[in-house]
């Protein structure tokens, strides 16, 4: 009879998952801020699409902008001319617009409303794909868990128990725990 094979956790990047958060949150706020130099800049809120400003804040800015002022002088000019008219300079909203695309967090847009993103720590969380796996994890938990035991009665040293597995296990300074070397279970593409 032949085992299912049954994934197992290795190991989640907290760290770059906190990244990812932040940046989302980044995107965010950079994105509130093009709205609000939007519409204090002779955009009216109900004439903005938030879907196509996250896609092009200059374009839509510019139809908008165009949609509420271009009647305003009775002759027609053009779009720069009528910006110089109002006193609006879109230098702020290139930059915003640029910090935008540069990051690379997603924003969704609900109801033309709601700005949120998703961040998922499962994007973090790093599995076993085989048996051979398993067994490797199986075998950390084991010698961590026999090092735990050894440690109420003895000082254990991690880095002298990284050298002695032949790095199979690392010590992990930062969360001050043991991991499977990552080397014998590759980086998931």
């Amino acid at each position: 009879m032949i085992e299912k094979f049954t994934p197992k956790k290795i190991e989640v990047s907290h760290v770059a998952y906190n990244i990812a958060i932040k940046e989302a949150e980044a995107k965010i706020e950079n994105f509130k801020a093009a709205l609000n130099f939007a519409y204090n800049n002779h955009v009216k809120e109900p004439d903005l699409n938030e879907t196509a400003f996250n896609e092009s804040f200059t374009q839509e800015f510019k139809r908008c902008f165009l949609k509420e002022n271009s009647k305003k002088v009775q002759l027609e000019i053009p779009y720069e001319k009528l910006l110089d008219l109002l006193s609006v300079n879109l230098d702020t909203l290139k930059e915003l617009e640029y910090k935008h695309h540069e990051n690379t967090a997603k924003i969704e847009i609900v109801n033309n409303e709601t700005v949120a993103t998703k961040v998922s720590i499962e994007d973090f969380t790093v599995y076993t794909r085989n048996e051979s796996e398993n067994k490797r994890l199986a075998a950390k938990e084991n010698l961590v868990k026999a090092l735990a035991e050894v440690s109420e009665f003895q000082k254990v040293y991690p880095m002298t128990i990284t050298q002695g597995t032949s790095n199979f296990i690392l010590y992990d300074q930062r969360s001050n725990e043991y991991i499977l070397n990552r080397t014998l279970i590759p980086k998931h593409i």
